[in-house]
């Protein structure tokens, strides 16, 4: 009986101490203190890897403090999980790591679900610009350059490859009908 009371109490006290650390983890990531409340996050996140709010928490953590851990699958996990500010930091990751398309998806389901009018103003503004710099990625050409090694002097300018609509490469006599230009 004696063991039984001793395991019900030591286990009251360790569930004690994660909602402890919980609630000043907590308390420091709504400070702005993202440095100070990550390694606890972390610690939190390797007790119960599939909690969304952890997953979610430890994220954001990492963004704002410049980290470079891929963050992707914690964000996408806790954003399924209905996690609305999840889609918001996913977004900002997304956009950082220049994958425009899936920025702007994040962006607008982060508008969808949210009800802060001072961050709408702010995630619509950074959803046309991710939407434009999709767009922009798209029309941009490829450019290679060709060393002469690898294809002779006659074929050299057959080597690189246009779309149609940017035009021909082509050399100044060819272009003037002019045999003795370069």
């Amino acid at each position: 009986m004696r063991k039984i009371f001793v395991t019900i109490i030591l286990f009251a006290l360790t569930l004690g101490g994660v909602a402890q650390n919980k609630n000043t983890a907590r308390k420091l990531f709504n400070e702005g203190k993202f440095a100070e409340a990550k390694p606890m996050f972390e610690k939190l996140l390797k007790r119960t890897p599939k909690n969304s709010e952890y997953n979610y928490w430890y994220a954001a953590c990492c963004i704002e403090t410049g980290d470079s851990v891929d963050v992707t699958e914690m964000l996408e996990f806790a954003a399924s999980r209905k996690i609305v500010n999840a889609h918001r930091y996913l977004g900002d990751y997304c956009f950082a790591e220049e994958n425009y398309p899936r920025a702007t998806e994040c962006y607008d389901e982060f508008l969808l679900a949210t009800k802060d009018d001072s961050l709408r103003a702010v995630y619509s503004r950074k959803a046309v610009v991710a939407k434009n710099a999709a767009r922009m990625v798209l029309s941009t050409q490829k450019v290679c350059v060709v060393d002469s090694f690898v294809v002779d002097k006659g074929n050299f300018l057959s080597a690189y490859r246009l779309g149609v609509d940017v035009g021909v490469v082509t050399t100044n006599a060819l272009y003037f009908d002019d045999p003795q230009l370069p």
